[in-house]
């Protein structure tokens, strides 16, 4: 077996994107929609859900035209044109987790580990805003893997196992932190190592624990 066969023995760090890296709302985006078109929010969010084209915009299945056609059609936004509807489908996004930065910048948080990588489910007009909105933190983690780009959402099998054969290692070598806990409990039970996130430091604590 030569050196490049060789299977790394250190984990993988998988870190949830929205909720853990950084904040988010969907009210957010409500508040903007309802704003350009001069309606009430509370209606919006009386007609707002995610649905099964929510879900395959975050598996890559449908284009985003399509996908903001869907919103104006779901929400009654026929004054609005594609670009008003993806300015407040962006508006959703809040400030970075310094902490957590701070935490995965640490030399021996790193040395603790193969890859440190961040995991999302999210959709190409996403991605593209926070990966220009974010810059400047991102460059800590080494990549992100989105579910948009992998045909599959977490906590599906399917995600997991492509994230794990990028770097030739078990999906039990995955080392997974989300905040939601469902996603979490689901990983559990796929063979990963799992941990809910509160606060960077019960993260920290957690990470002692490998």
């Amino acid at each position: 077996m030569s050196p490049h066969d060789a299977r790394p023995e250190r984990p993988v760090l998988c870190i949830d994107m929205g909720g853990v890296f950084f904040r988010y709302s969907f009210l957010s985006a409500l508040a903007a929609w309802a704003d350009a078109a001069g309606t009430d929010a509370d209606r919006l969010r009386e007609r707002w859900q995610i649905d099964g084209p929510f879900d395959a915009f975050e598996r890559g299945e449908i284009t985003p035209a399509d996908y903001l056609g869907h919103l104006r059609h779901l929400l009654g936004l026929h004054r609005l044109s594609d670009e008003q509807i993806a300015a407040g489908w962006n508006a959703i996004y809040g400030a970075v987790n310094t902490d957590l930065v701070q935490l995965l910048g640490r030399a021996e948080v790193r040395a603790r580990f193969h890859r440190v990588v961040g995991v999302s489910n999210t959709n190409t007009l996403h991605a593209a805003f926070w990966r220009e909105l974010y810059r400047d933190q991102l460059p800590v983690l080494d990549t992100v893997h989105c579910s948009h780009e992998i045909g599959a959402t977490k906590p599906n099998p399917a995600f997991f196992d492509h994230v794990a054969a990028q770097y030739g290692v078990a999906r039990s070598r995955l080392v997974l932190v989300d905040d939601i806990v469902e996603v979490t409990t689901a990983a559990t039970e796929l063979g990963l190592r799992a941990h809910h996130y509160l606060s960077a430091a019960d993260l920290a604590a957690f990470l002692n624990t490998l």
